[in-house]
Protein backbone atom coordinates (compact mmCIF):
# COMPACT_ATOMS: atom_id res chain seq x y z
CA UNK A 1 0.00 0.00 0.00
CA UNK A 2 1.33 3.08 -0.95
CA UNK A 3 0.34 6.14 1.21
CA UNK A 4 1.14 8.89 -1.30
CA UNK A 5 -1.59 7.52 -3.59
CA UNK A 6 -4.84 9.16 -3.33
CA UNK A 7 -7.69 7.43 -3.79
CA UNK A 8 -11.39 9.11 -3.17
CA UNK A 9 -12.51 5.37 -2.46
CA UNK A 10 -10.02 4.80 0.32
CA UNK A 11 -10.63 8.33 2.26
CA UNK A 12 -12.64 7.41 4.64
CA UNK A 13 -10.47 4.24 5.97
CA UNK A 14 -7.29 6.56 6.07
CA UNK A 15 -9.23 8.62 8.24
CA UNK A 16 -10.45 6.20 10.40
CA UNK A 17 -6.79 4.85 10.54
CA UNK A 18 -5.12 8.41 11.53
CA UNK A 19 -7.66 9.28 14.06
CA UNK A 20 -7.62 6.60 16.16
CA UNK A 21 -3.48 6.20 15.34
CA UNK A 22 -3.33 9.87 16.56
CA UNK A 23 -5.42 9.85 19.41
CA UNK A 24 -3.50 6.98 20.96
CA UNK A 25 -0.47 8.39 20.20
CA UNK A 26 -0.98 11.95 22.21
CA UNK A 27 -2.43 10.25 24.76
CA UNK A 28 0.53 7.96 25.07
CA UNK A 29 2.31 11.64 26.11
CA UNK A 30 -0.38 12.93 28.36
CA UNK A 31 -0.82 9.71 29.72
CA UNK A 32 3.38 8.97 30.58
CA UNK A 33 3.77 12.83 31.72
CA UNK A 34 0.73 12.75 34.14
CA UNK A 35 2.82 8.97 35.30
CA UNK A 36 5.66 11.44 35.81
CA UNK A 37 3.74 13.99 37.88
CA UNK A 38 2.74 17.05 35.08
CA UNK A 39 -0.80 17.40 35.23
CA UNK A 40 -0.73 20.00 32.39
CA UNK A 41 -2.25 17.72 29.56
CA UNK A 42 -4.76 16.68 31.89
CA UNK A 43 -6.38 19.26 33.12
CA UNK A 44 -6.57 21.25 29.39
CA UNK A 45 -8.53 17.20 28.62
CA UNK A 46 -5.76 15.87 26.52
CA UNK A 47 -5.19 12.33 29.04
CA UNK A 48 -8.58 11.59 26.93
CA UNK A 49 -9.07 8.79 23.87
CA UNK A 50 -11.46 11.41 22.58
CA UNK A 51 -10.27 12.00 19.47
CA UNK A 52 -11.93 15.69 19.10
CA UNK A 53 -9.63 17.44 21.70
CA UNK A 54 -6.58 16.07 20.04
CA UNK A 55 -7.37 16.46 16.58
CA UNK A 56 -6.16 19.59 14.78
CA UNK A 57 -8.20 20.88 11.87
CA UNK A 58 -5.78 21.82 9.25
CA UNK A 59 -4.12 18.75 10.56
CA UNK A 60 -7.07 16.57 9.35
CA UNK A 61 -8.00 18.52 6.64
CA UNK A 62 -4.37 17.66 4.85
CA UNK A 63 -4.83 14.06 6.11
CA UNK A 64 -7.57 13.68 3.79
CA UNK A 65 -5.62 14.62 1.04
CA UNK A 66 -1.84 13.90 1.58
CA UNK A 67 0.13 11.46 3.15
CA UNK A 68 0.92 13.78 6.01
CA UNK A 69 -0.96 15.38 8.74
CA UNK A 70 -0.94 15.98 12.69
CA UNK A 71 -2.72 16.58 15.90
CA UNK A 72 -2.43 19.09 18.58
CA UNK A 73 0.75 18.65 20.47
CA UNK A 74 0.17 17.39 24.16
CA UNK A 75 1.02 20.44 26.24
CA UNK A 76 3.80 19.20 28.77
CA UNK A 77 5.84 21.42 31.95
CA UNK A 78 9.09 19.42 32.29
CA UNK A 79 9.74 21.12 35.49
CA UNK A 80 6.62 19.30 37.24
CA UNK A 81 8.06 16.02 36.52
CA UNK A 82 9.76 13.85 39.96
CA UNK A 83 13.33 12.76 39.14
CA UNK A 84 15.52 13.47 36.09
CA UNK A 85 13.61 15.96 33.79
CA UNK A 86 15.70 15.35 30.84
CA UNK A 87 14.78 11.93 30.80
CA UNK A 88 11.26 12.47 31.67
CA UNK A 89 11.07 14.43 28.40
CA UNK A 90 12.70 11.24 26.60
CA UNK A 91 10.12 9.00 28.25
CA UNK A 92 7.28 11.39 27.12
CA UNK A 93 8.09 11.79 23.18
CA UNK A 94 8.86 7.86 23.00
CA UNK A 95 5.87 7.20 24.24
CA UNK A 96 3.85 8.25 21.29
CA UNK A 97 6.07 6.43 18.53
CA UNK A 98 5.61 3.25 21.00
CA UNK A 99 1.95 2.91 21.00
CA UNK A 100 1.59 3.16 17.09
CA UNK A 101 3.80 0.55 16.93
CA UNK A 102 2.27 -1.80 19.46
CA UNK A 103 -1.05 -0.68 17.61
CA UNK A 104 0.59 -1.56 14.11
CA UNK A 105 1.06 -5.26 15.25
CA UNK A 106 -2.84 -5.45 17.03
CA UNK A 107 -3.71 -4.79 13.42
CA UNK A 108 -1.81 -7.01 11.58
CA UNK A 109 -2.85 -9.45 13.69
CA UNK A 110 -6.79 -8.76 13.82
CA UNK A 111 -6.19 -8.67 9.67
CA UNK A 112 -4.69 -12.10 9.69
CA UNK A 113 -7.23 -12.77 11.79
CA UNK A 114 -10.25 -11.84 10.01
CA UNK A 115 -9.20 -13.29 6.90
CA UNK A 116 -8.27 -16.63 7.97
CA UNK A 117 -11.46 -17.10 9.94
CA UNK A 118 -13.68 -16.78 7.33
CA UNK A 119 -15.63 -14.06 9.43
CA UNK A 120 -15.61 -11.93 6.18
CA UNK A 121 -17.40 -14.83 3.80
CA UNK A 122 -20.95 -14.00 2.32
CA UNK A 123 -20.60 -10.29 4.04
CA UNK A 124 -21.55 -7.72 1.36
CA UNK A 125 -18.87 -6.77 -0.63
CA UNK A 126 -18.68 -3.16 0.58
CA UNK A 127 -18.91 -4.34 3.82
CA UNK A 128 -15.39 -6.31 3.08
CA UNK A 129 -13.56 -3.49 1.46
CA UNK A 130 -14.34 -1.38 4.02
CA UNK A 131 -12.94 -3.69 6.70
CA UNK A 132 -10.15 -4.71 4.98
CA UNK A 133 -9.02 -1.18 3.46
CA UNK A 134 -9.76 -0.09 7.93
CA UNK A 135 -7.10 -2.72 9.15
CA UNK A 136 -4.44 -2.63 5.91
CA UNK A 137 -4.43 1.28 6.22
CA UNK A 138 -4.29 1.19 10.62
CA UNK A 139 -1.53 -1.22 9.97
CA UNK A 140 0.64 0.56 7.87
CA UNK A 141 -0.46 4.62 9.07
CA UNK A 142 0.66 2.85 12.97
CA UNK A 143 4.10 1.74 11.17
CA UNK A 144 4.47 5.00 9.09
CA UNK A 145 3.77 7.35 12.37
CA UNK A 146 6.29 4.95 14.61
CA UNK A 147 9.11 5.55 12.13
CA UNK A 148 8.25 8.99 10.93
CA UNK A 149 8.05 10.52 14.89
CA UNK A 150 11.29 9.14 15.55
CA UNK A 151 13.28 10.76 12.72
CA UNK A 152 15.66 13.22 14.67
CA UNK A 153 14.05 16.17 13.02
CA UNK A 154 12.72 19.17 15.07
CA UNK A 155 9.71 19.28 16.19
CA UNK A 156 9.67 15.40 15.92
CA UNK A 157 9.99 13.05 19.07
CA UNK A 158 13.02 11.48 17.73
CA UNK A 159 14.64 14.64 18.10
CA UNK A 160 13.65 15.11 21.20
CA UNK A 161 14.62 11.64 22.01
CA UNK A 162 18.18 12.78 20.61
CA UNK A 163 18.38 16.12 21.94
CA UNK A 164 17.64 15.05 25.85
CA UNK A 165 19.57 12.08 25.66
CA UNK A 166 22.76 14.26 24.72
CA UNK A 167 25.17 16.19 27.22
CA UNK A 168 23.73 19.48 28.38
CA UNK A 169 26.21 21.32 26.56
CA UNK A 170 25.10 20.69 23.13
CA UNK A 171 21.77 22.12 23.57
CA UNK A 172 23.04 25.38 21.97
CA UNK A 173 24.00 23.50 18.77
CA UNK A 174 20.36 21.64 19.02
CA UNK A 175 19.02 25.08 19.42
CA UNK A 176 20.56 26.40 15.68
CA UNK A 177 19.29 23.11 14.18
CA UNK A 178 15.74 23.92 15.13
CA UNK A 179 15.08 26.62 12.73
CA UNK A 180 15.61 23.91 9.71
CA UNK A 181 13.72 21.34 11.34
CA UNK A 182 10.45 22.51 8.75
CA UNK A 183 11.95 22.87 5.87
CA UNK A 184 13.92 19.37 6.08
CA UNK A 185 10.60 17.81 6.99
CA UNK A 186 9.45 19.78 3.58
CA UNK A 187 11.81 18.19 1.78
CA UNK A 188 11.07 14.62 3.18
CA UNK A 189 7.81 15.17 2.41
CA UNK A 190 8.00 16.45 -1.12
CA UNK A 191 11.28 14.58 -2.48
CA UNK A 192 10.42 11.63 -3.66
CA UNK A 193 14.21 10.41 -3.58
CA UNK A 194 14.10 11.69 -0.20
CA UNK A 195 11.70 10.14 1.13
CA UNK A 196 12.10 6.90 -0.10
CA UNK A 197 15.36 6.98 1.18
CA UNK A 198 15.34 8.55 4.67
CA UNK A 199 11.91 7.33 5.28
CA UNK A 200 10.63 4.46 2.83
CA UNK A 201 13.49 1.89 3.88
CA UNK A 202 13.28 2.10 7.78
CA UNK A 203 9.49 1.72 7.11
CA UNK A 204 10.11 -1.35 4.74
CA UNK A 205 12.70 -2.84 7.80
CA UNK A 206 9.96 -2.10 10.59
CA UNK A 207 6.83 -3.44 8.31
CA UNK A 208 9.11 -6.56 7.93
CA UNK A 209 9.35 -6.40 12.11
CA UNK A 210 5.48 -5.88 12.75
CA UNK A 211 5.16 -8.43 10.52
CA UNK A 212 7.43 -11.25 12.22
CA UNK A 213 5.99 -10.40 15.68
CA UNK A 214 2.07 -10.35 14.68
CA UNK A 215 2.87 -14.13 13.21
CA UNK A 216 4.98 -15.28 16.27
CA UNK A 217 2.64 -13.53 18.63
CA UNK A 218 -0.24 -15.99 16.72
CA UNK A 219 1.84 -18.39 16.28
CA UNK A 220 1.30 -19.32 20.26
CA UNK A 221 -2.46 -19.15 20.28
CA UNK A 222 -3.15 -21.11 17.16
Amino acid sequence: MDLFHFDWKTVPFRLIAFVIAFTLHEWAHAFVAWKLGDNTAKSEGRLTLNPIPHIDPFGLILILFGPFGWAKPVPINPLHFRGNKRLGIVYVSVAGPIINFILSIMFYIGYILVQYSGVLVGMNEKAVFAIEKTLEFSIIINAALFVFNLLPIPPLDGYKILRFLSPRSWDSKYYHYEVYGPWILLLLIFIPGVSSTIFGIPLAIVSTWIEQIAVNILSVFI
